[in-house]
């Protein structure tokens, strides 16, 4: 069957033939690029990719799995709705996602603190060639800890010597018993890593799922314990080594309100990637089948229905795929918040609560001697092998507030910037160690200041 994106093959295509161009002034300025001048600048080999995962799997046939491969999905997780484990029906998707080229999750059926009818499965899905990993738990509890690990030291006596990714989602809610009994996300990520992470052979990950865009009580709001776990998780995934993944809201139940543009994808999705996530997936792909949820990528009933989220998850997929190697070739070393001037002009004790709950914040960045922004905006910021620096910038704004934000400068010594915005990479000029960006509600972009000799 013909794919509609070889995003992969087309990507390397078009870096050979990328002419820079360079802008003077604002990112956002109108003025036409001019000749660039021969300049050198740095080039990142094309062998990283970001895990971009879809959570409910397709209906069950090759059209529906190559439909999820085409808005840009690199994992799909797989469970039970559409066929019973162990049935031909089953390993049918392990087969459709190897045909279309996604890579599959395996999932055991245990979640939260439900295992106790949940035998260990011990087949071995390595025969299987797309299946990448093991899914085994999603959003154990602390008290359910103990199980986890007897589940892991089952599986890596059935995965000894094979290459196979066993992978834990974690609770964001930080359960340590009965509902509504928490701990700090300090302590169950630390505890997590103590018990759980350390038993795990090879690639280890930390990963969690926090659904931010909210409407409660009659107004849009931001989860208020989004950017405190993002810290948390990223300080852990950093000090362990570990790949750190993200679950990004595509659906609507309760509180969790529907989506308006892909904006509210891309302000999710920069804003994780500020704490330097390595994968992320859609929550849910397909329309869920539990009562009460909307939104997803395509509809849960009707073969290869894509809904409007589906064009837009793949417009803000390909964006990331254009240059997620190069993302990925930097370290993440911590985040800026920096607060709006918009609003300390207004109140100048302003900070923004979501802020002022993350931990260890950087207080600057090693690149800049000064930085500003007229809305609430969050910088990550990353170093790569030869030192450079790179940062994620990102409109900390609600998208459905329609507010623009406008981000200045003041770099130590820098006379060119490199920046990828909507994917794609153009060299401005930095005049005077000064730039400014002005980013769209939702946008972020990635920045890799330079001195050009």
């Amino acid at each position: 069957m013909k794919k509609c994106f070889g995003w992969k093959k087309r990507k390397r295509q078009a870096a050979l033939l990328l002419v820079a161009a360079i802008a003077t002034g604002s990112l956002a300025g109108c003025g036409e690029p001019k000749e660039p001048p021969k300049e050198e600048y740095p080039e990142y080999a094309d062998d990283k990719e970001m895990w971009i995962g879809g959570w409910d799997v397709p209906i069950n046939t090759l059209e529906d799995y190559q439909m999820a491969k085409d808005m840009g999905l690199t994992h799909m997780f797989i469970d039970g709705i559409f066929a019973s484990r162990g049935t031909d029906g089953y390993y049918q998707q392990l087969k459709y996602c190897e045909e279309v080229g996604l890579k599959a999750i395996v999932g055991m059926d245990t979640a939260l603190d439900n295992s106790a009818n949940v035998t260990v499965d011990t087949f071995d899905y390595s025969i299987y060639p797309a299946v990448d990993m093991i899914n085994l738990w999603d959003e154990p509890p602390i008290q359910q800890f103990d199980d986890v690990v007897g589940r892991i030291d089952a599986m890596k006596e059935i995965y000894e010597g094979k290459d196979m990714t066993l992978y834990v989602n974690m609770d964001p809610y930080n359960c340590v018993a009965q509902p509504g009994t928490l701990t700090s996300t300090e302590d169950y990520v630390s505890q997590f890593c103590d018990r759980i992470l350390s038993r795990i052979p090879g690639r280890k990950i930390l990963s969690t799922d926090i659904y931010p865009l909210l409407y409660t009580r009659g107004e849009y709001v931001i989860s208020s314990m989004w950017l405190e776990h993002m810290s948390q998780y990223a300080r852990f995934a950093k000090e362990n080594d570990a790949d750190f993944h993200m679950f990004i809201q595509s659906y609507t139940s309760g509180e969790q309100r529907e989506l308006t543009g892909r904006e509210d994808l891309t302000f999710q999705i920069y804003t994780d990637m500020a704490f330097g996530i390595k994968g992320f997936s859609y929550f849910t792909y397909r329309k869920s089948f539990l009562e009460g949820f909307g939104g997803g990528c395509v509809e849960n009933d009707t073969s290869c229905t894509p809904t409007p989220t589906y064009h837009w998850a793949q417009e803000v997929n390909r964006e990331i795929a254009n240059f997620d190697h190069v993302y990925l070739s930097f370290d993440w070393e911590g985040v800026l918040p920096v607060n709006g001037s918009d609003h300390l002009a207004e109140d100048p004790s302003y900070q923004n609560s979501l802020f002022a709950a993350i931990a260890y914040p950087l207080t600057g960045l090693s690149c800049a001697t000064q930085v500003s922004g007229t809305q609430d905006t969050l910088i990550g910021q990353f170093r790569d092998a030869d030192g450079r620096d790179g940062l994620i910038v990102t409109n900390f704004t609600d998208p459905i507030q329609q507010m623009k934000d406008k981000v200045s400068f003041t770099f130590k010594d820098a006379n060119r910037a490199m920046v990828y915005r909507s994917g794609e990479r153009k060299i401005y000029e930095v005049k005077d160690n000064q730039l400014e960006l002005t980013l769209s509600p939702g946008e972020g972009v990635f920045l890799i200041p330079l001195k050009i000799e």
